[in-house]
């Protein structure tokens, strides 16, 4: 039972810290760059959710409850403003909260990692995470601006988002190609960029997991050498026990 209650609440904590960051950038690029229609409101609905975990999150830990970015990153202001208000998708009161928020969510992932946070930095697993995101926010926006005014194919940021995650992730549907210098420029560094995160991925999850195998091993012999040296003194003990009994029959043969 207490393994259930362990493997769910490490799997809440992966499922709450990739809502987190994706909300984040969503909402930095919605605040930049032209969103179409339909994917402003899964920033709307995606943003509203995350607002609601957030919110629970804190509430549920006592520790860090009280910070002051709690109501910060827990409202969902394109909710708000847009659904509820009417107010236009480009405000710019809703663009300085929402770039406002994307820091407070830096805040809460730092203090709502949890056991999977703890993993990430002894396993500098972080380094690849980390790399495999920023190529997906640098290049998408620098495809974007370089290709969309000459690229016929590249019309959205969509668009942008489509070639490079299918770039990175190896795919190449090859519905989406460069047109220009620059542009095939970035689709190699997108490639080996690829090549690189999943190699530090692999082998830092590969070494921690190495090392909390050599690390069970060895608690488990050290508990085997206990264990011995508790055995080797019970016997011991019934070895000077013998020796003592032999004695007193000994004397008592003897007689007086």
């Amino acid at each position: 039972m207490k393994d259930l209650q362990s493997g769910l609440r490490v799997l809440f904590e992966v499922v709450f810290l990739a809502v987190l960051g994706l909300d984040g950038f969503a909402l930095f690029i919605s605040v930049f760059l032209p969103l179409q229609s339909g994917t402003f409101q899964a920033v709307v609905l995606l943003d509203l959710a995350a607002s609601a975990m957030v919110l629970v999150a804190y509430l549920t830990r006592p520790g860090v409850r009280d910070r002051w970015n709690v109501p910060l990153v827990a409202a969902p202001f394109y909710f708000i403003g847009v659904t509820i208000l009417g107010a236009p998708q480009h405000s710019p009161i809703l663009a300085a909260l929402n770039l406002v928020k994307v820091a407070g969510i830096l805040m809460a992932v730092r203090d709502l990692a949890g056991s999977v946070g703890e993993f990430m930095r002894r396993s500098r697993l972080g380094y690849g995470v980390g790399l495999f995101i920023s190529v997906i926010f640098v290049f998408t926006i620098l495809f974007y601006i370089v290709e969309s005014p000459v690229n016929p194919l590249v019309v959205t940021y969509e668009d942008s988002l489509w070639y490079v995650l299918q770039t990175i992730t190896t795919v190449g549907y090859g519905d989406i190609v460069p047109v220009t210098s620059l542009g095939r420029f970035t689709g190699m560094v997108i490639m080996f960029s690829a090549i690189a995160s999943t190699s530090l991925i692999t082998a830092s999850a590969t070494s921690t997991l190495l090392e909390t195998l050599r690390g069970e091993q060895e608690r488990i012999e050290s508990r085997r050498r206990d264990e011995f040296r508790e055995i080797e003194a019970r016997i011991s003990g019934v070895e000077e026990r013998l020796e003592r009994i032999e004695e007193m029959l000994g004397e008592l043969r003897k007689g007086p």
